[in-house]
């Protein structure tokens, strides 16, 4: 769930007047699910009965951005142009397609799919989702292609039970997810508090990158996107037992 500062409204009207007019993000029903009907929230995406992963010699490649990560990962990640395949367990393969022009999609008339990390002790992969103005990532898990939706690619902590996935800024306001990867499917936990400490603000934003301090500490680092912010207000998220809360 989006924390929306009040001084991004104005700029949320126009994204979800945007948003609407391009089918953009949905309000989330559901955090994990399977293809359906070659779609799932508005990707184009298919599970194939075929094992992954051999790329066609000479193939187009319509973005190189994710090729490094395909490149450590040759055995099980391809890209063909706009095609990105996942291995998945039992000799399958999931088929992802990006969407870059407005009868590619029926949900979307902009998608692309960026592979941006293999978790192998998780069995998860991280493909981040780029949209016409905003983005989110899925967590895809190599057992039967089953997709977790979150707001970023998130960032694991040190014992990689946990993870946080954040978008902090002016257009889109704040969107924060803890992520338990203890449990199958994950289980996504939104915040939607802010932090009080002594030099916060009504309007204030997280600043944009989580760093996890041990394994149960967050602390936003970086430049807050809200003009006047104070840069020293402490940012710490303690995570864990019981429900996210915010420290001073």
């Amino acid at each position: 769930m989006k924390i929306l500062r009040p001084t991004a409204i104005a700029l949320t009207l126009a994204t979800l007047l945007v948003s609407a007019a391009h089918g953009q993000k949905a309000p989330v029903t559901e955090r994990t699910a399977l293809p359906s009907k070659g779609l799932l929230w508005g990707s184009k995406m298919t599970i194939e009965s075929q094992p992954c992963c051999t790329p066609s010699p000479g193939a187009r490649v319509a973005d190189p951005s994710d090729l490094a990560v395909i490149a450590r990962n040759a055995d099980r990640a391809a890209r063909e142009g706009p095609v990105l395949r996942l291995k998945l367990q039992g000799g399958r393969s999931l088929k992802i397609t990006d969407c870059d022009d407005e009868t590619a999609c029926e949900a979307d008339r902009f998608r692309k799919h960026r592979l941006v990390a293999w978790w192998p002790s998780l069995g998860y992969y991280v493909v981040g989702v780029g949209l016409y103005e905003e983005g989110l990532a899925y967590l895809i898990s190599e057992k039967d292609g089953r997709t977790t939706l979150v707001a970023a690619p998130p960032v694991l902590s040190p014992s990689g039970h946990t993870a946080v996935a954040l978008v902090s800024n002016l257009m889109a306001g704040v969107d924060l997810n803890i992520i338990d990867l203890t449990v199958e499917p994950p289980k996504v936990v939104d915040v939607t508090t802010m932090p009080t400490c002594t030099g916060a603000g009504p309007n204030s934003f997280l600043r944009p990158k989580p760093v996890w301090v041990d394994d149960s500490l967050v602390r936003f680092e970086g430049v807050s996107p809200q003009p006047g912010d104070n840069p020293t207000t402490k940012q710490l998220l303690r995570v864990g037992a019981g429900a996210p809360r915010w420290e001073c």
